[in-house]
């Protein structure tokens, strides 16, 4: 074959201008010798090679250079060989050695590319004909088998998103918000529990139903710190969703701020870890970290901007002070950074004297405005750890029985404890007295061995850091007074008893007859036991009266009394009867209150008074007591009174929680007697009601309170009548709760107790539900042909009638796509279109020249809820 002087530059002297130090050893391919060339073939052959070399020598540049070092060989292997150079037989000789140098250098390039790639296991292919340059001794084959001997693929990186489609803001509160609940991406945010995940091959779903769907799970949850910060990250979500943000674009830019974040001098296995230890599938890891881009030095200045922006302030001053003075900006971000820590420092100082003056919740307020300023300020956080809460409010202390019981209202909103403290002088800290005990509610109940001194109490409010409120204080003297009074008249005599607190000296006992006493002093005194006492009825059957008064010693040991309790004795006859066959039926209002419609047997006499008490009542049916016993027991419940025949009926709003009612009737002369009790509760409602939407069908699903087996379903659609159903906890275990839903509603869940006054219903558990999103499609096509450039179509088909529909296409230049209209160069908007299945709705656009790559997207501005899906394909113009 004939010497080709242009192709020989190209193909043997052109890859070699880059290698550094001797020349490869293919002397076969750098003389132009072919295997079966003859003596006088190969001597002509080298007269021509040796001719180019000279030519080429003389010139500048690397082909010049390349040239003269094959010459400077030349030489030295023609004084070494001679005109053995001439000899076919040389030459196969020195194409062995050559064959089995390839080998050699094949296995040095497979062991480099091992140890650079391996742990990725993918190489470009740019990059690996870069390394395959300084191996200019092995063809395209030799270098293919050494990819394999590396266990290495050829592959492109994919394109990874340049942002989060969030602004910078949210982004950033998004992300701490989610650093507190312990999850780095959004996909272990809406899948709690969820193994190995992909993103870029498919991908979990993220979208707008997911996202109500936990939300409203979260809003009927129990309170907790937990709960409350997933509230908020969902929270942020939609807002992003209702601007354009797309929750996979997220979520794989998350994973790709945290391998940048962690990046440093890290090797690529250690990257790929971190993305295996997040879930992510280890192939799609090894092609995010084998796709990441190179780290490219940052402005300087940009850098400061973007660290002032993102609340790092400390950070920003670190950066200013390594800008060189002779910048050009270095006078106006100076003066950034000083302005924004003077604001902080102001901040911080107003939030001291906040503090001095007992303005606490003030006090956060201005230490949190300082941290959005200067997020990485050590000392704001500090501080605002121990900045100590608002104290308690309202503070009350109310005797029952033979103790306190302690009530207040917190400061406002999270979670607090709270620390009781008893001293004989107001405690002013802590530690000053002796501990009560520490409660997550506001109240707290004490039970007394020492009655008859004089009791001050502070309620101290904490936070998790340990740190204490101001106290709220107050002071009381409990005095208990006899208890579980029962009178027994007989024809003619009396029987009293009585409890008295185990502190309680004695009993005094004081009667009057005929006539209520006038005070405490007013009346004989009789003499009493312990517990009770003995008394003759006059024969004329006059009514007696008795005051019980226990008496106690105060700490000087004076003589102190309790409120004396008074009971009348008279003729049976004159005792009412008790109310009988008490009924209440509650409704429940809300998670606080019920109605209690309460019916009760009408008695012959006296008043009937119900009244209700989370405790049951010391006294049995029929009981005599006192009225101030009656008065000391529970609360009264005070309605309309409505008589229906031989019932009577009120309806009154009451807790929620399991109650005690119970009838007393009246005589008006300080007596009553116990009627019928009733303990009813509001049946408890199901929890964590979750909604999930496969086309037309909702399948629900709940947690079942322990002692329910019933609820009532019931779908109320936005545009037509309510679907009602009940089913039983078996139907529901054996066949799943559907619900044919397929328009946007509400579906409503109550829990069902059957009892004898009828079924009594719970709080219904709710759930929105959105109606089957509306789906469209469309294509970008290109049309004109070869002389069509820039033109192509918009093509729209939807999957159901859509009316005043707004459209906007837009073009954004650059490698990421636009997630918002707002971020791209508007190209086409049409509004108050009607599109319907079947019938596709079309437009011819072109796009004026411009610097590739660029994105073209379409963008449904209106009607809300409709899923658009792009397509891949046609958007992408490179």
């Amino acid at each position: 074959m004939a010497f080709d002087p242009r192709t020989y530059l190209r193909d043997v002297v052109n890859p070699l201008r880059d290698r550094a130090g001797s020349l490869p050893g293919d002397l076969a391919r750098h003389y132009a010798v072919g295997p079966g060339m003859s003596s006088t073939e190969i001597t002509g052959q080298l007269v021509k090679v040796r001719s180019l070399w000279r030519r080429q020598s003389g010139g500048a540049g690397a082909a010049a250079r390349v040239c003269a070092r094959m010459i400077t060989r030349d030489e030295q292997l023609r004084r070494e060989h001679g005109d053995r150079m001439h000899d076919p037989a040389w030459w196969r000789e020195r194409a062995e050695q050559d064959r089995r140098g390839a080998v050699a250098e094949g296995g040095r390039l497979a062991d480099e590319l091992r140890e650079a790639y391996g742990p990725v296991g993918l190489i470009s292919r740019d990059r690996l004909d870069a390394v395959a340059r300084h191996y200019p001794a092995l063809d395209r084959a030799a270098v293919g088998e050494a990819l394999r001997r590396a266990g290495l693929t050829v592959a492109e990186p994919v394109a990874l998103p340049a942002d989060s489609s969030l602004d910078a803001r949210a982004y950033r509160n998004l992300s701490d918000v989610l650093g507190k609940i312990g999850v780095p991406t959004v996909v272990h945010l809406l899948h709690p529990g969820l193994g190995t995940f992909t993103l870029l091959n498919g991908a979990p779903p993220l979208d707008r139903e997911l996202l109500a769907e936990r939300r409203a799970a979260a809003n009927t949850a129990a309170d907790a710190i937990g709960t409350r910060l997933r509230k908020e990250a969902y929270g942020i979500l939609a807002t992003a969703l209702d601007t354009g943000a797309d929750l996979r674009r997220l979520a794989l830019f998350q994973l790709v701020d945290l391998l940048r974040r962690d990046r440093g001098d890290r090797p690529d296995s250690s990257l790929i870890r971190t993305a295996v230890d997040t879930g992510l599938d280890p192939a799609e890891a090894r092609t995010l970290v084998f796709s990441l881009p190179a780290e490219q030095a940052a402005d300087p200045a940009g850098r400061i901007r973007a660290l002032v922006e993102d609340g790092r302030l400390l950070a920003a001053r670190q950066a200013l002070a390594a800008l060189p003075a002779a910048h050009p900006e270095n006078a106006e971000l100076s003066d950034l950074v000083t302005r924004r820590l003077d604001e902080a420092r102001a901040l911080r100082d107003r939030s001291d004297q906040a503090l001095h003056a007992g303005r606490e919740s003030e006090a956060a307020l201005m230490l949190r405005d300082a941290q959005r300023i200067a997020a990485d300020d050590e000392d704001l956080e500090r501080r605002l750890a121990a900045l100590p809460p608002p104290p308690a409010r309202d503070l009350v202390a109310r005797p029952r029985d033979h103790g306190v019981v302690l009530s207040w209202t917190g400061p406002g909103p999270g979670p607090l404890r709270y620390r009781v403290v008893r001293g004989d002088t107001p405690p002013t800290t802590p530690g000053d007295g002796e501990l009560v005990g520490e409660v997550d509610g506001t109240e707290l109940t004490e039970e007394l061995t020492e009655p008859g001194r004089p009791r001050h109490y502070a309620v101290f409010a904490g936070s998790g850091a340990g740190t204490w409120s101001r106290p709220v204080t107050v002071a009381i003297t409990v005095l208990p007074p006899v208890s579980a009074v029962q009178v027994r008249a007989g024809p003619a005599e009396v029987f009293l008893s009585w409890q008295a607190h185990p502190r309680a000296e004695r009993v005094r006992v004081r009667r009057t007859v005929g006539r209520r006493p006038a005070g405490d002093d007013d009346g004989e005194p009789i003499p009493g036991g312990a517990g009770g006492l003995y008394d003759r009825i006059p024969a004329d059957g006059s009514d007696r009266w008795y005051s019980l008064v226990a008496v106690y010693r105060d700490a000087a040991g004076a003589e102190v009394t309790a409120p004396a309790v008074v009971v009348r004795a008279g003729a049976p006859t004159d005792a009412p009867p008790w109310a009988e066959r008490l009924t209440v039926h509650l409704t429940p209002l809300d998670r606080g209150t019920a109605t209690a419609r309460i019916t009760w047997a009408t008695p012959a006499a006296g008043r009937v008074s119900v009244r209700r008490s989370e405790r049951p009542p010391g006294w049995a049916a029929g009981d005599t007591v006192a009225e101030a016993e009656v008065l000391a027991w529970g609360e009264p419940l005070i309605a309309e009174r409505l008589v229906q025949g031989p019932e009577t009926r009120i309806e009154v709003t009451v807790p929620s929680g399991r109650q005690v009612y119970v009838p007393f009737t009246l005589d008006g002369s300080g007596t009553a007697v116990v009627g019928e009790p009733a303990a009813v509760g509001v049946v408890e409602p199901v929890r964590q009601l979750h909604a999930r939407r496969t086309g037309d069908e909702i399948t629900l699903t709940w947690v079942w309170p322990a002692s329910v087996s019933l609820v009532e379903v019931v779908y109320t659609p936005d545009d037509g009548r309510e679907v009602r159903r009940r089913m039983t906890r078996g139907q529901v275990a054996d066949t799943g709760c559907r619900i044919t839903a397929p328009v946007a509603g509400e579906i409503a869940v109550r829990a069902v107790l059957r009892g004898r006054g009828g079924d009594l219903m719970s709080l219904p558990e709710t759930v929105p539900v959105d109606g089957v999103a509306t789906v469209l499609h469309y294509h970008l096509p290109r049309v004109g042909g070869l002389f069509g450039q820039g033109r192509r179509l918009l093509r729209v088909t939807v999957d159901r009638v859509c009316e005043d529909v707004e459209l906007h296409l837009v073009v954004a230049g650059g490698p990421a796509m636009p997630t918002r209209p707002e971020q791209s160069e508007s190209l086409l908007r049409f509004t108050g279109l009607t599109l319907a299945p079947g019938d596709p709705w079309e437009v011819p656009f072109t796009v004026a020249k411009r610097p590739k790559p660029y994105w073209l997207r379409c963008f449904v501005v209106r009607p809300h809820g409709i899923r658009v899906v792009d397509p891949i394909d046609d958007m992408k113009v490179s």
